[in-house]
């Protein structure tokens, strides 16, 4: 058991570049670079989020989401609305274009289309299981994360 709790690494890291690799080449097609694809993917299923919130939400730097934004918007993929939070405090909402949501719309295809092809040969029990055990393992390292972040570590103090 412990040889194969080593090669959880490995398969991981090779599942997830063999996924990558499918689709990267598709999604520079379309024009796409590095980073666009999540946005496009995460506003697909629900737009209006802030800008601060969709950094989080596709797990990147609010520095390195301003500029994926900047890029986006003038390629026509988003488009950026003045909203007012608490405080009277000015943000951006983002929204896709029509042809953001068109790109959307392809990515969403794509990713759907490689999830098939992972997928294939298994039952939809052993699919659910491998997903359900996928998310277990995400959640475990994201709470190792938070207990060995700063702030985790100033709480303990």
């Amino acid at each position: 058991m412990p040889e194969d709790k080593e090669r959880f690494f490995r398969e991981m890291l090779s599942l997830y570049y063999a996924h990558r690799s499918y689709n990267i080449r598709y999604y520079a097609s379309l024009g796409l670079t590095s980073g666009q694809p999540k946005v496009l993917n995460v506003l697909y299923d629900e737009e209006g989020y802030l800008q601060k919130d969709l950094a989080v939400r596709c797990r990147v730097e609010p520095a390195t989401m301003t500029s994926l934004l900047a890029k986006m918007e003038k390629q026509d993929m988003i488009k950026k609305e003045t909203v007012y939070v608490s405080g009277g405090k000015r943000a951006y909402a983002i929204y896709l274009t029509d042809h953001g949501r068109k790109l959307a719309h392809q990515v969403a295809d794509k990713a759907a289309q490689a999830d098939r092809i992972a997928l294939a040969g298994m039952s939809d029990e052993e699919a659910s299981k491998l997903m359900d055990l996928m998310r277990r393992a995400r959640c475990n390292i994201e709470a190792q994360l938070e207990e060995n972040s700063w702030e985790g570590t100033w709480k303990s103090l």
